[in-house]
């Protein structure tokens, strides 16, 4: 059986966060709106022949919600790189592609990042006060994640034929699928945190309608 040349594929997570949160930061500063000159185009340059509108919507929502809608971005693209990670470590050891302790080093690694990342979450700075609820509930989705990474790792040193390390990865899906879900969660609060309240109508005299006029 060949050894895979160079199993620590976990030393990648990292990396690969960080440039998942360059590349939302650049798609997030680039989608504002760029300055017109005074002929009326943008920076003096004629308009392109396609639309540049971003499809985001968080250029319509206050800076403090976009800010952190944009956080929420990252969390949720690790979130989905943990899930990918787990996938790729258990298929690799249900094929024997590597071996048992490179995929038990692999989960242990795997199992520290997802704890350091279940802490960035809770100490989020930039939550919206309309959004604390929200994100107390996404914090809560995410507080397991680590210790079900220790449950597959507890599954695969398990003298059994594989069922309870594949019980414990089914678990751990169901448990981002929680935390994927939270994220949806706040951003339903903060469409609705941003709608503007309803405007009452005056009259002439500029009482409110509905109101009396003591005679």
């Amino acid at each position: 059986m060949s050894r895979n040349p160079d199993p620590k594929h976990g030393r990648w997570i990292l990396p690969l966060i960080i440039g998942t949160m360059v590349v939302l930061t650049y798609t997030f500063v680039t989608s504002l709106d760029p300055s017109t000159d005074v002929d009326g185009s943008e920076d003096g340059r004629d308009e392109p022949p396609f639309p540049t509108t971003p499809t985001s919507t968080t250029t319509t929502l206050p800076a403090e919600f976009s800010s952190f809608l944009v956080t929420l971005d990252v969390f949720e693209a690790q979130a989905t790189s943990f899930e990918d990670e787990v996938d790729r470590i258990n298929q690799a050891w249900e094929a024997r592609s590597i071996t048992f302790q490179d995929a038990r080093n692999e989960l242990v690694d795997l199992q520290a990042t997802v704890a350091l990342w279940e802490d960035e979450i809770a100490d989020a700075s930039d939550v919206p006060a309309p959004l604390a609820e929200s994100h107390v509930a996404l914090v809560v989705a995410s507080e397991d994640l680590s210790a079900a990474v220790e449950d597959i790792v507890l599954g695969l040193e398990a003298p059994d034929d594989g069922t309870l390390r594949r019980i414990a990865v089914e678990q751990f899906r169901s448990e981002i699928a929680d935390v994927l879900g939270a994220i949806d969660e706040i951003r339903v609060a903060a469409d609705a945190a941003a709608e503007p309240g309803p405007v009452e109508d005056t009259d002439e005299t500029g009482t409110t309608s509905g109101d009396t006029i003591d005679t």
